[in-house]
């Protein structure tokens, strides 16, 4: 529930994050704003083939741009958290209990067809969940759409407890830059490739509190290092082309046997 990581999200700044680094992921997080860990995992589970068609409904749902709709009042209880769109396969399962008078076993069975997208499973299980259903009360021709929504929402079905693993996972990552900016910054950039090197470079000039120090012969060491005190970050010796990390070592055990080079040509030496 940290704010300033939520404002991190809401920026765009997830170039580096677990699966933010696209730039769809990135648009889509910017336009959400995400105000709860629980929006952050509903992005990782909308963020795909199928289900991306839903994302633009659900960010205006959230920002009372479209009225938040249930084709069944009770409905609410299990899809309030994403804005009235069915996002999980769970949300699925609770409702077809609710509805329909599920048992446990019967919903996990149409969650596990579901997610193996086995129609011919589904349509065996359709008069069973509309006869209960019906004989409960509940209207003929919604309690139709909501199995043909159910159907739809097959091709892309994503389980909850998936999302929320990536989900947590990334906001770890925007809460140790948040609050341990120089250390995650000195790891992330030590382990990215070139093309990455260039996005997180463009982030951390944004933050203007973070500096960064060409490769010194006297202070860098294989990999990136930091200082706290002034906030550097120094690029490790061991990124230059052409040398591996046993040349920058045996640079780095000549400096601290004898001392500092004194110039290139003591260095040459």
């Amino acid at each position: 529930d940290d704010r300033e990581v939520f404002r991190f999200f809401s920026n765009g700044w997830t170039g580096d994050v677990f699966q933010m680094g696209s730039d769809g992921m990135t648009s889509h997080v910017k336009s959400l704003k995400p105000t709860s860990l629980d929006d952050v995992i509903a992005l990782m589970a909308l963020y795909r083939p199928g289900p991306m068609e839903y994302i633009p409904s659900f960010i205006k749902r959230k920002h009372g741009q479209e009225k938040i709709e249930y084709d069944i009042p009770i409905m609410e209880k299990y899809l309030s958290e994403t804005y009235g769109v069915t996002v999980y396969q769970e949300q699925v399962m609770m409702l077809s209990q609710e509805l329909a008078g599920f048992t446990s076993g019967e919903a996990d069975n149409l969650r596990k067809a579901m997610g193996k997208k086995q129609i011919s499973v589904l349509d065996k299980m359709k008069p069973k969940f509309i006869k209960q259903a019906s004989a409960k009360g509940y209207d003929l021709i919604k309690l139709e759409k909501v199995w043909k929504d159910w159907e739809k929402f097959a091709s892309y079905a994503f389980n909850k407890s998936h999302s929320a693993a990536y989900g947590i996972t990334a906001y770890i990552s925007q809460y140790l830059k948040v609050h341990f900016p120089i250390e995650y910054w000195t790891v992330a950039l030590d382990y990215a490739d070139e093309d990455k090197t260039s996005v997180f470079l463009s982030e951390i000039l944004q933050s203007k509190s973070i500096n960064l120090s060409a490769i010194d012969i006297n202070k860098s060491h294989s990999v990136m290092t930091s200082d706290l005190e002034t906030s550097t970050i120094f690029w490790g010796i061991s990124s230059i082309k052409g040398i591996g990390e046993d040349t920058a070592d045996q640079i780095i055990s000549e400096r601290n046997n004898n001392g500092e080079y004194l110039g290139l040509e003591d260095f040459l030496k």
